[in-house]
């Protein structure tokens, strides 16, 4: 009789949340940068994704190559609006760590606890005056942040 073959691991709810994510990157027409969200439970459901493209109807195009003027609503702007919320305490996975507009959304919706990115964002306008970071509006307000790049 032979033994037992190793039983592959498992991957994580955070391998899961990200990989997911990085699925619905793929979704975006954006030329410059796909990003892609996801949002789960506190029993790590799905409950929302999104990804960075334009308002239905619109051509799915970018209107400039310059940070901040493409045209495309954010990622997770689109998870946030696609969510069936269940409850509190979600966490929310995306590719790039959130601009300061989106920190700010997230937290107003009250319902994320958790931010988990893999790739780090700088607004160049926010970095030359100094004003804090998208991850830095979520850490203020008591979201955990975890960069896992």
């Amino acid at each position: 009789m032979s033994a037992p073959s190793a039983v592959p691991a498992r991957p994580s709810f955070d391998d899961l949340g990200l990989a997911t994510a990085r699925l619905w990157a793929t979704r975006s027409a954006d030329s410059k940068v796909k990003v892609g969200a996801c949002i789960l439970d506190r029993h790590h459901r799905v409950v929302g994704v999104g990804y960075n493209g334009r308002a239905a109807g619109e051509p799915n195009e970018r209107e400039s190559l310059d940070q901040g003027h493409s045209g495309f609503i954010h990622a997770e702007v689109n998870a946030l609006l696609a969510a069936n919320w269940n409850g509190e305490g979600h966490t929310l996975y995306v590719t790039h760590e959130p601009c300061a507009a989106c920190a700010r959304l997230i937290v107003n919706s009250r319902r994320v606890g958790r931010v988990v990115y893999e790739r780090s964002y700088a607004e160049a306008t926010r970095v030359q005056s100094g004003l804090p970071s998208g991850a830095a509006i979520l850490q203020a307000a008591g979201i955990q942040v975890q960069y896992v790049g």
